[in-house]
């Protein structure tokens, strides 16, 4: 009977242990590097681009921040004026103001590159523009669980 008890004891110490152990693995925050984030951003960018290319966009900011600090830039639609290529974007989601967010601007870069003296253009023909709509896009991501939670797309309505 003593080493049953002895037993189910230790079982029961072995349960309670695990079950710790699992909740704090499962509480745990993932670790996102920023390049990790910069490919979240594309991902969820890409489809409203003209161009569809990565080059053509520069990254300008990705920074660690709190809800509370950037709050006011997500207020209102992620694209005011619906004027983006593609399919219409989600509708923000509330920040916590205590959370944990990385932060992403991106902007297109102007003109693409002139052609070498040996390739054939035309002096005057217009500069290739490859996103001649969104001219700035912001994006939220969450900390902790790696998904976009707002956006900000601004583009040029002609």
């Amino acid at each position: 009977m003593e080493s049953v008890n002895k037993s189910l004891s230790r079982f029961i110490i072995a349960v309670v242990g695990l079950t710790l152990a699992l909740i704090a693995c499962s509480t745990k925050t993932a670790v996102l590097g920023k390049q990790q984030v910069v490919d979240i951003v594309w991902r969820a960018l890409e489809p409203n681009t003209s161009s569809h290319t990565q080059a053509a966009w520069e990254v300008v900011r990705v920074q660690s921040v709190t809800g509370q600090d950037i709050q006011d830039l997500f207020k209102g639609p992620p694209v005011p004026g619906s004027c983006v290529p593609g399919p219409t974007p989600p509708e923000n989601a509330p920040l916590a103001l205590d959370s944990a967010y990385w932060y992403v601007q991106m902007r297109p870069r102007q003109v693409t590159p002139r052609p070498q003296p040996t390739e054939q253009y035309s002096p005057t023909a217009p500069p290739d523009v490859p996103e001649p709509f969104v001219y700035e896009a912001r994006f939220i991501v969450d900390a902790r669980a790696g998904r976009i939670a707002a956006r900000k797309l601004m583009c040029v309505i002609y």
